[in-house]
């Protein structure tokens, strides 16, 4: 959860223009159709915008509200008029462990 409220946020982001929950995010350990992952890749990054007014913005584009994005290495992530960006870096991302 990116957001102002620092009860609720794991990623705390102090700009006027976010809610304090601007985007939630859920890690899946399935396939979209429910078949498990190889036992190596546990999790995948999603993020979705929660209804916010001043929206989000994954790789300069605008995010639909209330729908679910998977999140990829090197995914850059930019909320309202905030100018800060949040560069994603992982491990390994998909199938092919990149």
């Amino acid at each position: 959860m990116f957001g102002r409220e620092r009860k609720v946020a794991d990623v705390l982001v102090d700009h006027p223009s976010l809610l304090k929950q601007h985007v939630g995010g859920e890690k899946s350990g399935r396939e979209s159709d429910g078949t498990a992952l190889l036992p190596m890749v546990l999790y995948r990054p999603y993020l979705m915008d929660l209804e916010s007014t001043n929206r989000t913005f994954l790789n300069g584009i605008r995010l639909d509200p209330a729908r679910y994005y998977e999140l990829k290495r090197g995914d850059v992530i930019t909320f309202g008029a905030s100018t800060r960006k949040y560069l994603l870096l992982m491990e390994r991302s998909g199938r092919t462990g990149i």
